[in-house]
């Protein structure tokens, strides 16, 4: 069954904003990676996270979240940033690290 015509005029996505990606934020934060994160850029980094079998993340810059939207015509409405949960890292107590939004076709 498809979507009604009005709902498919809709987009809600999250996304993060690369920030857990920079540092390293175990005890302090230190700044580890360049954005946006690809660790397919950094053999050693790729070779670690697949022997912990952490798999494969990335980043995406805010030009490519949202501009992607905006490029293919939908107007945003509406914008949320979070963070994380408290206990979960240091970077929670400086800056928001996700992005919500809520755009529609006219």
């Amino acid at each position: 069954m498809l979507p009604r015509p009005e709902a498919r005029r809709r987009s809600s996505r999250g996304d993060g904003n690369g920030l857990n990606f920079l540092f390293n934020d175990y005890d302090r934060l230190v700044v580890e990676n360049p954005l946006p994160f690809n660790p397919l850029k950094d053999p050693v980094l790729y070779e670690e996270l697949m022997k912990n079998d952490d798999g494969l993340q990335f980043s995406h810059t805010m030009e490519e979240q949202i501009g992607g939207q905006l490029k293919a015509g939908f107007r945003l409405t509406e914008l949320f940033e979070d963070r994380d949960r408290p206990g979960n890292g240091r970077l929670r107590d400086f800056a928001p690290t996700y992005l919500a939004t809520r755009a529609v076709k006219p």
